[in-house]
């Protein structure tokens, strides 16, 4: 019925047209019946009138309609899109189209069948999704294993890496980009710099970087997401969880906050409920005590609805998870630019203060399960 009334709509478009033309020759009465057809055509339209009548005088006047402009452009136009038949051999008999307007259509139609979505670092094609605020279940990263596949992976495609320094390539302090984050951004202590960081958008890997899994420096994070076409929240820094995790653990060193042994990037299991899986996130080192900093407690693109789903930054406490609940299932690794433990084994070269977790971590279990 929708289409029904487009094309009865664009219809009564032309007839209007021819009318006014015909005005010129034609005299009131012809007009009027013009008009009394036309009012019928709107009626069947907008109340879906059916009756004999309004039917009768549909088709007749359509069909005069179409005597006189069969063979037009406009009428051509309406059979192109009556038909759907969108092939630039149609377009060329229908519309007169020269040799070579033709020649370079053909050209575009093919590149357009052809070619396959890919990911570009430059202006988005798309505008950002719409905001909402309703909740929804966001992918973190892989299991240990799949992590640690990976992790592998990584150390064979980079030269002067080590399975010990694989973690702690990313988180970097002493970068041009990190600095230049903090003072362009006027961040000049903990509190300023953790909400500068509740404001990046999670986004997944599959959504930005067409991977299931991806690591990116912060530099990449702070200074190249913003321009992927991918991003959905262009021109701003969006990424996973540990892009985040590791950038925040950097800028909460280079500005002098915290140091090595007080600051520490953590990778596990959490179980937030609607969300559970790999995950990674930051934990200080204040009054003998640790407690976690997360980042990912920001914005957030949901995949299945391709929604951004806003958070209230403005309720979430420098120190809200010290002393409530952090629902984390596992602890596998923490690690720095300069320490890094596995705390399965317990192996690595972190401080003693290391071996401790935070007390908001009820559900913990050491390790592998």
């Amino acid at each position: 019925m929708k289409r029904i009334g487009v094309i009865l709509l664009t219809v009564i478009i032309i007839a209007v047209s021819v009318c006014a033309c015909e005005n010129l020759e034609a005299g009131n009465s012809e007009i009027s019946r013009k008009t009394d057809c036309i009012t019928s055509i709107y009626e069947a339209i907008s109340g879906c009138v059916t009756s004999k009548t309004a039917e009768s005088d549909i088709i007749s006047y359509c069909s005069s309609i179409e005597n006189q402009i069969s063979g037009s452009w406009c009428f051509n136009l309406i059979d192109v899109i009556e038909n759907e038949n969108y092939s630039v051999e149609s377009l060329n008999w229908k519309f007169g189209l020269s040799a070579r307007d033709v020649n370079m259509m053909q050209n575009r139609q093919s590149m357009v069948r052809n070619n396959q979505p890919i990911f570009r670092r430059e202006i988005p094609s798309k505008m950002p999704p719409d905001f909402t605020r309703e909740e929804s279940v966001r992918r973190g990263i892989p299991d240990r294993d799949k992590l640690n596949n990976f992790m592998e992976e990584q150390t064979l495609q980079y030269e002067n890496m080590t399975s010990t320094s694989n973690y702690q390539m990313y988180v970097t302090p002493y970068t041009e980009a990190v600095e230049s984050y903090l003072e362009e951004n006027d961040l000049d202590d903990k509190y300023e710099i953790y909400e500068a960081a509740l404001s990046w958008t999670w986004v997944s890997d599959e959504t930005l970087n067409g991977e299931e899994e991806n690591w990116l420096t912060p530099t990449e994070f702070l200074e190249e997401t913003p321009s992927y076409s991918s991003n959905p929240v262009y021109g701003e820094p969006a990424s996973d969880c540990e892009e985040q995790a590791n950038t925040l653990a950097s800028l909460l060193i280079a500005s002098g906050e915290y140091n090595e042994s007080t600051v520490r990037v953590a990778i596990g299991k959490v179980d937030f409920g609607d969300v559970s899986g790999g995950h990674a996130w930051v934990e200080v080192y204040e009054d003998g005590e640790w407690f976690p900093l997360d980042p990912t407690d920001g914005p957030y693109y949901d995949d299945e609805s391709s929604e951004l789903i806003l958070a209230d930054s403005s309720e979430i406490n420098y120190d809200k998870y010290s002393d409530s609940i952090y629902p984390v299932v596992e602890i596998w690794y923490y690690y720095n630019n300069e320490y890094l433990i596995d705390f399965g084994t317990r192996c690595g070269n972190a401080p003693v203060s290391w071996n401790n977790i935070p007390k908001s971590y009820q559900k913990i279990k050491s390790g592998r399960t």
